[in-house]
């Protein structure tokens, strides 16, 4: 280094401030005996004593390209210097307004100052855009500067897709990528994963991504795909199985089908934890038209779809084993899978529970109150009218019901009563919960026969001494057993314990929920 430069160093590390700006630029640029570090000069020409100067702004700003301020956060000094009336900065400031709002006239009034200060490249703009149809104007403007020093198009709009995407802007963020992708001589990966999180940001919102090709975003998610990314390969799956993703046809994300492939995508996804790859692979096989239809590998992905936690595949699966249970404890099994569903606010699935529920007339509110008056004279009795009325139970199951022997996460299983002699009257009967409150009484009339099981046993006796009981408190309060009692004849009961006959009396809300 020269002997002058050493003396600019020094006199700049004294904090003389014409120094300290001569060697900020100087190391902006490089040359004239200064190594280019732009680190350096950025920390030079932030001093205090100099930032705030215009020509300072001007020099970071007429010194870097466009994609470099932005990426060293020098926005304020472009914005700065192209108030100063550098034309160079006020180039640089309208290209990165008209790409940040996709739109030329938002930067215009600075091309247009530019262009009259005789800077080229921003005559060359507004000739372009003057040229063009009103609709591409953006376009055209992209299209004129294309090979500029100035400004690096692509990444400019790659860093102009991240802002919007931290702002929450989608159709900001579609149009830069369609600028970055009509420039751009390859597909980069920074461009593919902006591709990937707009697809994904539309898949929620609704959004049509007009603007992005379909072939576009496919090459964007085969190559995320290849790096990994299980988004991608769930959308690419589904896009090639004929599967929509929201509102998204898979005319949008790919250009042809191909279910093998398809499902090879889905199921890389799948095992790497897109759960709901799981529930797109089930109706890819359950489907009897499709060339990869198989029953058996249906079932096993719903399956996994409900154990991973997809409410959709629960209550399929729920309705599924219910349709075709000949036994409580398959009915057992899919009540659990339709009140996990329901836990999760499936409305079908709570439809499906309500149909196993029979329906009891009356105030909610007045028969609290009446299982009040009745609590004073015999507890046990209290909490089996309360049972009655929270699962819809008959007389003969509300006064024989085991609460104790028959809680169950889901809601109550009502066993089979030792006392009838028919079939049909004593066979046990599986009864969801369809409220917290429901379960919750469950479990305060389990906890109260449970502590007092020897005593309780002695004071209601059998079934026959309960039903006198209830009889005599009913009479002294002049209660009425509709408000508290289901009634029932044992066909329908019986068709709440076998699938095929609860299916046939259910068949719509049935079909609703297999095909919601």
């Amino acid at each position: 280094m020269r002997r002058q430069d050493i003396q600019l160093l020094t006199l700049a590390r004294q904090g003389d401030p014409a120094a300290r700006s001569k060697a900020g630029r100087r190391y902006l640029v490089g040359g004239d005996g200064f190594p280019r570090h732009v680190a350096t000069g950025i920390e030079y020409l932030s001093h205090p004593s100099v930032r705030e100067l215009p020509e300072t702004a001007c020099a970071i700003a007429e010194s870097l390209p466009l994609q470099d301020l932005l990426d060293l956060k020098q926005e304020d000094a472009l914005h700065k210097a192209a108030a100063a009336g550098s034309p160079l900065a006020q180039f640089k400031l309208g290209v990165w307004m008209a790409l940040t709002r996709s739109s030329v006239t938002a930067g215009q009034s600075w091309l247009e100052t530019a262009a009259a200060a005789g800077h080229v490249e921003a005559c060359q703009v507004m000739a372009a855009v003057e040229g063009a149809r009103s609709d591409r104007a953006l376009e055209a403007m992209v299209e004129s500067i294309q090979s500029s020093a100035a400004v690096d198009v692509v990444q400019v709009a790659v860093i102009a897709a991240r802002q919007a995407r931290e702002e929450g802007g989608l159709d900001q963020l579609v149009d830069c990528l369609r600028v970055a992708l009509m420039v751009a001589p390859r597909l980069t990966h920074a461009l593919s994963d902006l591709v990937v999180a707009a697809v994904l940001w539309a898949e929620r919102e609704k959004h049509s991504l007009r603007g992005l090709a379909p072939d576009q975003i496919e090459a964007s998610l085969e190559l995320a795909v290849v790096r990994g990314d299980r988004d991608a390969a769930c959308l690419l799956g589904r896009a090639r199985c004929g599967i929509d993703s929201g509102t998204l046809a898979p005319a949008r994300l790919a250009t042809s089908l191909n279910l093998r492939k398809g499902v090879a995508l889905l199921l890389r996804a799948a095992d790497a934890g897109r759960d709901d790859a799981w529930l797109a692979l089930y109706a890819t096989h359950a489907d009897h038209r499709s060339s990869v239809s198989n029953p058996q590998m249906a079932r096993f992905f719903l399956e996994k779809a409900a154990m991973a936690g997809q409410s959709e595949a629960q209550r399929k699966l729920g309705a599924l084993i219910l349709r075709a249970s000949n036994s409580v404890v398959e009915s057992e099994q899919a009540i659990a899978w339709l009140h996990a569903a329901a836990n999760q606010g499936d409305a079908h699935a709570q439809r499906l529970l309500g149909s196993l529920v029979l329906p009891l007339p009356g105030s909610e509110s007045v028969a609290r109150e009446a299982i009040e008056q009745v609590r004073q004279a015999d507890p046990w009795l209290a909490v089996r009218l309360t049972l009655a009325r929270d699962f819809g139970l008959t007389k003969l199951e509300a006064l024989s019901v085991d609460p104790v022997e028959g809680r169950r996460p889901w809601g109550l299983l009502v066993g089979q009563n030792p006392f009838i002699a028919q079939a049909r009257l004593s066979a046990p009967r599986a009864v969801p919960a369809l409220t917290p409150l429901a379960l919750q009484n469950l479990a305060r009339a389990a906890a109260l026969f449970e502590q007092s099981r020897g005593d309780g046993n002695a004071f209601e006796g059998d079934l026959r001494r309960r039903s006198v009981r209830q009889r005599r408190v009913f009479e002294r309060l002049h209660l009425s057993e509709d408000l508290f009692f289901a009634t029932a004849s044992s066909r329908r009961l019986e068709a709440f314990r076998l699938g095929p006959k609860w299916a046939f009396r259910a068949r719509q809300p049935l079909a609703l929920a297999l095909a919601g």
